[in-house]
């Protein structure tokens, strides 16, 4: 049996040596079983969000937003995020993941539901906040739970695997919400205009639900590693601004964080600034908001699809450049020229290249994520996750404010050019990265190679 297989509850094994053959079938039941709640929980969290995904912007527009307001409304959501990023990773690293995973779920029933019946661009504004603070909550800390889970049962296990097949997860998740999202609109009971309730509010309403039952599963399958106490009040107070620092103070001084921190927000330039541009561009393709709603979100599914794939070869792709850091700029450097060609104003060839920007998207999620858990340990786990979410977040204001308006300004292809460049440029800070393997000290991070 391999040490993949068996059954068994994460963070209630020991770390086995190996040396029973008993052990090592309880290890591998652990790893498996964290495995598979992660990758589960990681689907339901993204597939509302999928939901919601390809008319989002088209609901703005329906609701009489341009362009400029919309891009201003994704400034809102990051700017909360960011402000929240590191004290809700804090807070997760001293209280535990399960009860700010509980909140983020919760916050996101009620943004989904905000951003339904919004109809102004203030309420909608309330609404994208409340997503922001959701957002910031959950940026970290179910993949720290994992980590957590798999190196209380071996510290020395490889956690590309389980984050390749999380990715996988996460863009099938997103990908089958999108198609749905599109499905619905097209069957929805409700007016396509002129009401609080319309035919594109109707995917927020199923996404909603669908979120509760990811809070139900939370609450039941999300278990933390046991600490040695309990904390109190006194414990966050003291504790929650600690961590915050002592995970500043990691991701400025370690290099590899450091770089890693660079790359990210280049992606995060990327990826805002395609989901701002992206619908706009097939919407004028194919002859406005309403007529792309369903052939959008079928492009959208086809997108994380390709997402899906990325992840599952990334494995791969990282066996044949010989480094995490190698593969990450080889697919950011050709997901840059996917991403640029975008702009092309024939249908087929847009198109394909916003999938193929997608799989290139996903081979780069898993081997960035696995470089920066090597240099990181439980303790800053997902406050640096936060961080690494705050990077993210600090491309999208950058693309929300300026990529709007230079798109407003002269044409959707100068957005896309910028954007993909932007991209480009993060990659180079991955150039030569390497980070020493694990050795088994999860008492403090990994040191960068100078």
């Amino acid at each position: 049996m391999s040490r993949a297989e068996g059954r068994g509850e994460p963070g209630e094994i020991p770390v086995s040596t190996g040396s029973t053959g008993g052990a090592t079938g309880s290890t591998g039941g652990g790893l498996l079983r964290a495995r598979r709640r992660f990758v589960v929980l990681t689907a339901l969290r993204w597939f509302p969000t999928g939901v919601v995904i390809p008319v989002l912007v088209l609901l703005m527009r329906e609701r009489g937003l341009d362009l400029a307001t919309i891009g201003l409304l994704g400034a809102v959501y990051s700017v909360v995020t960011l402000a929240l990023e590191l004290p809700t990773g804090g807070l997760a690293d001293v209280v535990g993941r399960r009860p700010v995973l509980v909140i983020s779920s919760a916050m996101t029933f009620v943004a989904l539901l905000l951003l339904a019946t919004g109809t102004s661009a203030l309420a909608l504004g309330i609404a994208y906040a409340v997503f922001g603070a959701a957002r910031a909550l959950d940026s970290g800390p179910l993949q720290a739970w994992y980590v957590d889970s798999v190196h209380a049962v071996d510290r020395d296990a490889d956690l590309t695997p389980g984050l390749s097949r999380a990715g996988v997860a996460e863009s099938l998740g997103l990908g089958v919400g999108a198609l749905v999202g599109g499905g619905v609109v097209a069957v929805s009971p409700f007016p396509t205009d002129d009401a609080v309730l319309i035919a594109l509010s109707t995917p927020f309403l199923l996404a909603a639900a669908l979120g509760l039952v990811h809070l139900v599963m939370v609450a039941v399958w999300v278990r933390d590693v046991p600490r040695e106490r309990r904390a109190t009040l006194r414990d966050i107070v003291a504790d929650v601004p600690a961590t915050v620092a002592r995970g500043l103070r990691l991701a400025v001084h370690h290099r590899t964080l450091r770089r890693i921190m660079t790359f990210t927000v280049g992606l995060g330039v990327a990826l805002a600034g395609i989901e701002l541009l992206a619908p706009n561009a097939f919407a004028e393709l194919l002859g406005g908001e309403a007529a792309a709603a369903a052939p959008y979100a079928v492009l959208v599914t086809l997108g994380f699809g390709g997402s899906a794939l990325g992840s599952a070869l990334a494995p791969a792709v990282r066996r044949v450049t010989r480094s995490d850091s190698r593969g990450v700029v080889v697919a950011a450097v050709l997901g840059s020229v996917a991403l640029a060609a975008v702009a092309v104003p024939v249908l087929g060839v847009a198109a394909t290249a916003f999938v193929v920007f997608y799989v290139f998207l996903g081979i780069g999620g898993p081997l960035v994520e696995n470089l920066t858990h090597r240099s990181v340990s439980s303790a800053e786990r997902a406050t640096i996750l936060s961080v690494s979410s705050m990077a993210l977040q600090s491309g999208g204001v950058v693309a929300s404010l300026a990529i709007g308006a230079l798109a407003g300004a002269t044409s959707l292809a100068w957005g896309f050019a910028v954007t993909a460049a932007a991209l480009c440029l993060g990659a180079l800070a991955l150039v030569g990265i390497r980070v020493p393997r694990r050795t088994g000290d999860e008492s403090a991070p990994v040191p960068s190679s100078k």
